[in-house]
C-alpha cells in the first residue's frame, strides 16, 4: 500500500497510507495534519493519475519540494524520494506485494508487455490488488477501466449566492467571505472561512472553521460525512449536498 513515512532526523515518526490521495497540511481536515506555521492550512496534495503518483503544490506559503527542488505546480513521485513541506520530510513509499504480482502475471500467462497499453494494464491491475487486496484471479478478470468518482454538488436553497449551485470538483472547497472560496458569503463580518468540504475517494467531509454553521438543522461540530440530501446553513446561505448526474 503507498505511504508517506514522516522522518525526524532518520528516525521514523508516522506513517501515512495515501491510498487513491491524500492531503497536508495545518487544517485538521487533512490527511497528514502538521500543526506548524509555516505550513499552510492546505499546503499540498499526493494523487494517483494513471500509473504513477504526482505531488502537487496548492499555493502553499513556503512551497513544497521533493528531493530539495521546489514544486512549481506537479511533479511525479517515485519510492524513496523526499517531500518537504516546511521542515518536515515526508518520504514516499509505493510498496510493492511480491506475491501479488507474481499471482497476477501467473494469471496474466507468460506474455512479456513491451508496449505502453499493456504495460499500463498490468500497472493498473498491479495497483488494484495493492489497493483493494482482492484475489489476483479476481483482480485479472476485471476490466481495467475504473468508473470515473462521482461529482458532488451544493445547490442553493436561499440566501444571497452568485450562483444556483457549486460543483466540488476541487480537493479542497471553502465556504466563507475569503477570496479563496468557493462559495463567497455575502455581507458583513461574515467569517472568512465557515466550512471546509475535502474530496475523498468514497465522498466529501464537511468541517466548520468559522460562525455557527448548522448542518440538517443541528449545529455543525466537527466532521460529518456528506449524504445526498444533508443541508448546510451557514451564515443565511441554506445549501443541499447532492450527487451531480
Amino acid at each position: 500500500m503507498p505511504k508517506l513515512i514522516m522522518k525526524v532526523d532518520d528516525r521514523v515518526v508516522k506513517e501515512y497510507v495515501i491510498g487513491s490521495s491524500a492531503t497536508i497540511g495545518r487544517l485538521p481536515d487533512n490527511t497528514v495534519m502538521i500543526d506548524n506555521p509555516a505550513i499552510s492550512g492546505h499546503h499540498a496534495r499526493i494523487f494517483h493519475d494513471g500509473d504513477r503518483f504526482i505531488v502537487e503544490d496548492l499555493k502553499s506559503k513556503n512551497g513544497t519540494f521533493v528531493n530539495d527542488k521546489l514544486v512549481l505546480t506537479r511533479r511525479s513521485l517515485q519510492t524513496g524520494d523526499v517531500v518537504l513541506v516546511g521542515k518536515h520530510q515526508l518520504v514516499f513509499d509505493e510498496a510493492v506485494l511480491v506475491d501479488d504480482a507474481e499471482a497476477v502475471l501467473a494469471e496474466l500467462g507468460d506474455t512479456v508487455y513491451l508496449d505502453t497499453p499493456g504495460h499500463r494494464e498490468l500497472l493498473a491491475r498491479l495497483r488494484a490488488i495493492r489497493w483493494a487486496r482482492k484475489p489476483a484471479a479476481e483482480v485479472a478478470s476485471e476490466p481495467v477501466a475504473a468508473e470515473p468518482p462521482k461529482v458532488g454538488v451544493l445547490r442553493v436553497l436561499a440566501g444571497p449566492s452568485q450562483r444556483p449551485e457549486y460543483t466540488l470538483e476541487a480537493n479542497i472547497a471553502l465556504i466563507g467571505a475569503s477570496e479563496q472560496a468557493l462559495v463567497r458569503l455575502q455581507g458583513w463580518f461574515k467569517p472568512k472561512v465557515a466550512v471546509g468540504i475535502a474530496r475523498h475517494d468514497d465522498g466529501y467531509v464537511a468541517t466548520p472553521y468559522g460562525g455557527e454553521p448548522q448542518i440538517n438543522n443541528l449545529p455543525l461540530r466537527g466532521r460529518h460525512n456528506l449524504k445526498e440530501g444533508d443541508v448546510l446553513d451557514v451564515s443565511g446561505i441554506v445549501l443541499e449536498f447532492r450527487w451531480s448526474g
